[in-house]
């Protein structure tokens, strides 16, 4: 098979997208391309506070309706944090179009997730149609927490400390209740909020 790097019009990448901490959402992985592709494979790295859904031992990850009936597209985690992708064709039949989403893949933030951080792509190589392999640039793509907020920093000066156990004390006194204080996202403010706090001034 030879391999040839691909032309500049040809990308595999994922658009900037923000996410809320602890939220699971479906990103889409794109394929913009001129010459007809039939497998790939590519490395993705995802940034700290970031990871994959899990169903068991696999990845939860789909392919769009791009794909013809004899694609399959498996995901396995690498020893270096990178999830994996491979897909080929029993048939070595073509991917449809020449936009738009190829893959799905589920990521989750965790409850901390925070600021601004980048998802690699690299290694990506493409097989085409014709048996040449295609080898693509790689890629990033930034993702951004929808909620800038520390998780248990209830009085925002941009810390959590004992001065947040405070605050949640004197919200659960008073009965004034802000939505920073519920450190737990049960929906009320109470004793568990101010355990939650402690659990993150101890893992600091």
């Amino acid at each position: 098979m030879t391999t040839l790097w691909s032309a500049g019009t040809d990308r595999f990448y994922i658009e900037d997208f923000t996410i809320s901490p602890g939220e699971t959402r479906t990103i889409s992985i794109l394929l913009d391309n001129e010459l007809e592709y039939t497998a790939f494979q590519s490395d993705i790295y995802l940034p700290e506070g970031l990871s994959v859904e899990m169903d068991g031992d696999y990845c939860v990850i789909d392919l769009s309706d791009r794909k013809a009936r004899s694609h399959i597209i498996n995901a396995a985690i690498q020893q270096d944090g990178a999830v994996r992708l491979l897909c080929y064709s029993s048939s070595v039949s073509p991917f449809k179009g020449t936009s738009g989403a190829l893959v799905f893949m589920n990521v989750k933030a965790s409850n901390d997730f925070v600021g601004s951080k980048a998802i690699l792509m690299k290694n990506t190589r493409f097989g085409t149609i014709s048996g040449e392999e295609i080898q693509f640039p790689d890629e990033i793509c930034n993702v951004t927490s929808s909620n800038p907020s520390i998780r248990g920093d209830v009085n925002g000066d941009g810390t959590v400390n004992i001065t947040d156990i405070n605050a949640v004390i004197n919200m659960i006194l008073s009965g004034k209740f802000k939505e920073s204080g519920d450190v737990n996202g049960d929906g009320a403010v109470n004793i568990a909020d101010i355990n939650a706090v402690i659990d993150i001034i101890l893992s600091q």
